[in-house]
Formats: C-alpha cells, structure tokens, sequence
C-alpha cells in the first residue's frame, strides 16, 4: 500500500514501512475455534489516510518543538494523556469503518438481529480522544463515552459523544455494543471492567475488545503502575497468548465470536511519523 509522503521536511523524519504480518497470524498455532472466527483484514484507504496525516504532522516542524517545550513543562503537573488531550496530539487507530463492519457482520452471521429496526447504542469505555471509535461509532443510532481525563472529555463532548460518569456507566441503560479498546491492559480493575460490560450489554449485544500482545499491563493512575486486577495471560507467540486471553474470557462468561489481528497505530512525532504495537481484535457475545 502507497502512503502520500509529506512534499517536504526540514529534517530526516522516519517512515515505516506498512507490513503485511501486522495483519496475519500463523493458523498452525490456532485451534479450530479460532482458526474459524478468524477474519483477515487489510490496511484500506481509512489507514492510508490516517498515516498520510500523520506523516504530515510529523513534518510540522515548529508544530513539532511546540509539543516537545509544552510536553517538558506540562508533565509536571499532568499525565501524559491529559497533556495530549489538551495538545490535540497523539491520535491514534485501529480499525477503520470498513473494517469494523467486516468483523461485526461476521459475528453476527447466522444469528439474525431482532433489535436491527431499532436504534442503537454505542459506548466506548476508555475512549481518550475518541478518534478510535469516532470511525466506526456513526455505525449506530447513538454513541456514548467514557474517560477519566478531563482535558479529553472536553475532546469527546465537542466530537458528539455523550459522556457519562465512569463509575455509573453501566448501570443506567443498556447498550447494544461497548468498546473496551486497548483499555484492559491500562485500567487497575479489568475483571471487574469486563463485569460491568456484561451487565450493561442488551441481551443481543457485543463487546468489541482490543487488546496489544504480548500482555504487558501498565496504569498510568497507580503509583506503582501495576493493575489490581491482573489478567491470566500466558504463552509467549501471538497466537497463544490470543489463545490464552480467549480462554480466559470464556471462563468469565464470553463467547468469541469473531477476532482479528491489525496494527494498534499512534500519530508520530518529530523522529518517526508513526509508531504501531501489535493488536488483537475480539468481538464477544456474553454466555447464557
């Protein structure tokens, strides 16, 4: 896939390359189950364009050393992600429109949708600038979020999110799809994160769960970065700890029904255009 370089820069800024095994996984290593609700995906056009912006912010030069003085001076008094809320920076992607669609669709094949005249609802737990979700949430009817920082729920408010309370979330309505996106990994309480969303699921509803691999959790909250909640997650390739956290899930009351593997993506900065981690993509439907 061609990505649009920036027509100049005045300094030697680095651009990956787009790998095809960001995508692909090694089927040998799956079990059946999983080598069936596979779903291959592709990097698109939605990809393309999210690279070729971030290529041209990264040549920003002056844009750039702005980030890095306020950075210095902000980190004193705030977390990281508050500082990009408040920078507009750091964007990041996983799955486009199209993507989303394909792995949705997929999970619901065979079943039928008896909600499918109603509106829908979409909420996305964690959901920091809302760039993640804002490509996929006008797939439903309503979206909803929530964050912990200030300076992003600001963010997700003027992009149309309604945000609400991140302690009471799940207990108000029901929601016909939740989105834990890369947030099982960052939050203190995962378990009970993954409770919550089953209760507030309707009763055909799905989470949409991404989750980087290797398992290496870190919270930016607790003093000593370590969740309360640690997840069973063994193996050491990809596919078995994809395996591993599946089986886990299981044993809390989910059914896979569809998974994929893509590129975690990050706005660079003035070094390297982009930055990436390895993501697997889950859609679950909670056990009877």
């Amino acid at each position: 896939m061609e990505i649009r370089k920036a027509p100049y820069s005045f300094h030697n800024l680095k651009i990956p390359k787009i790998e095809k095994s960001w995508y692909q996984v090694d089927k040998t290593k799956l079990s059946p189950e999983l080598e069936e609700k596979f779903i291959q995906l592709y990097p698109d056009k939605e990809t393309q364009d999210f690279l070729s912006t971030s290529i041209d912010k990264s040549s920003w030069v002056w844009t750039q050393l702005w980030y890095i003085i306020a950075k210095s001076f902000l980190r004193h008094f705030w977390t990281t992600t508050d500082i990009n809320g408040w920078l507009g920076r750091g964007s990041m992607f996983v799955l486009s429109s199209a993507q989303t669609r394909t792995l949705l669709s997929a999970a619901r094949s065979g079943r039928g949708n008896p909600n499918s005249d109603r509106p829908t609802a979409l909420v996305d737990i964690g959901a920091g600038d809302g760039e993640v979700s804002r490509r996929y949430a006008d797939l439903f009817a309503t979206k909803y979020a929530t964050e912990i920082s200030a300076s992003m729920r600001k963010v997700l408010s003027n992009k149309g999110f309604t945000v609400l309370d991140v302690d009471d979330w799940w207990k108000s309505q029901k929601f016909d799809c939740v989105c834990m996106m890369n947030l099982v990994d960052r939050c203190a309480k995962p378990r009970t994160m993954l409770q919550q969303a089953k209760e507030a699921l309707t009763s055909d509803g799905l989470l949409v769960l991404a989750l980087v691999l290797p398992y290496k959790p870190y919270v930016e909250v607790t003093s000593d970065h370590k969740p309360e909640e640690r997840l069973p997650i063994s193996g050491t390739a990809f596919e078995e700890q994809a395996s591993s956290f599946v089986s886990f899930m299981r044993e809390q009351g989910w059914e896979l029904a569809s998974w994929s593997r893509v590129p975690y993506l990050c706005e660079g900065d003035f070094a390297q255009a982009y930055y990436w981690l390895d993501d697997s993509i889950y859609v679950f439907r909670p056990l009877d």
